[in-house]
């Protein structure tokens, strides 16, 4: 069965203290902060802190790290550092370019192959609308390697880097480059045939308008949320979580569709309704958000 990835949550990698309190939340992956959680001066000292820390018991949960960008001496440095604790995967902050992820992927190979570690096993979630470049370029991106296994889309540094005012208007809604970028990190994802991760909500006070965000971004076919703050995460599960009624109806439509295939029918009444092939990929994404067969 696939790995959920309801809820990826955000650690400093140079925290001793939230560190050991992540092993203790209901998130399903963690994420061990190399770039913006890390002053320039601490990241050699911190690529040790988290290689040790990834060694340890995460009681099922992903295990990630974000890295540097690869542009930065900083990158390769992260990958050299943490690839022989075995992490699940690695984030990577702000890819302009298909080639900027090809880059990492050589280097991946090399280190895989140097600890003995199964080639292509490693896998990448691409944060890939963090810079203009990356926006317009976001396909190539999220098609580039196979190792790809999610996307998601930044908004504060998309943000800084065009000179944006704001990126949300007084209703708390994304203005138009930000939901656009959205929009483009769930289309993209679903063509690449990966999964579509949406981005933090960074009030933290305001779960009301994290439960809110959620909920769209389930009805736009992101399959989890990335977390910075640990109250954050029940929610985001929850919202993530297909409820049992839905489930039911879906593995009763899925039942349905094999017992008409017997019989050549494709098409046919549900519920009051007709549904066909698509009302069966359907059924069977939300039976996979719900971690069922």
């Amino acid at each position: 069965m696939a790995r959920r990835r309801r809820s990826l949550h955000f650690v400093p990698g140079g925290n001793d203290r939230m560190l050991a309190r992540a092993l203790t939340l209901p998130a399903d992956g963690l994420i061990l902060d190399l770039e913006d959680a890390v002053a320039p001066d601490r990241k050699a000292a911190t690529r040790g802190v988290v290689g040790e820390w990834l060694g340890r018991d995460f009681g099922g949960r992903e295990r990630w790290v974000r890295m540097n960008p690869i542009a930065t001496g900083h990158g390769r440095a992260d990958l050299e550092a943490t690839i022989a604790a075995r992490p699940d995967g690695y984030v990577v902050p702000k890819p302009g370019r298909a080639a900027d992820v090809r880059e990492i992927v050589r280097v991946l190979d090399r280190l895989e192959q140097k600890h003995g570690i199964p080639n292509g096993t490693t896998r990448l979630t691409l944060i890939a609308t963090e810079t203009p470049e990356g926006l317009l370029n976001i396909r190539e991106i999220a098609t580039a390697t196979p190792r790809t296994v999610a996307i998601s889309w930044g908004v504060e540094d998309l943000g800084a880097a065009m000179g944006l005012g704001r990126v949300r208007d007084a209703e708390g809604r994304y203005l138009d480059i930000p939901r656009y970028a959205r929009v483009m990190c769930s289309v993209v994802a679903a063509a690449a045939g990966v999964e579509a991760i949406d981005t933090v909500f960074t009030d933290i006070a305001d779960l009301d308008g994290l439960r809110r965000e959620c909920e769209e971004g389930v009805a736009m076919g992101f399959t989890g949320k990335i977390s910075i703050h640990p109250s954050q995460i029940a929610v985001i599960n929850e919202v993530f979580t297909p409820l049992k009624g839905a489930v039911d109806e879906a593995r009763e439509l899925v039942a349905l569709f094999n017992e008409h295939a017997k019989r050549g029918v494709y098409a046919f009444t549900f519920k009051g309704q007709m549904v066909d092939a698509p009302h069966l990929t359907r059924a069977r994404k939300l039976l996979a958000r719900a971690g069922v067969e």
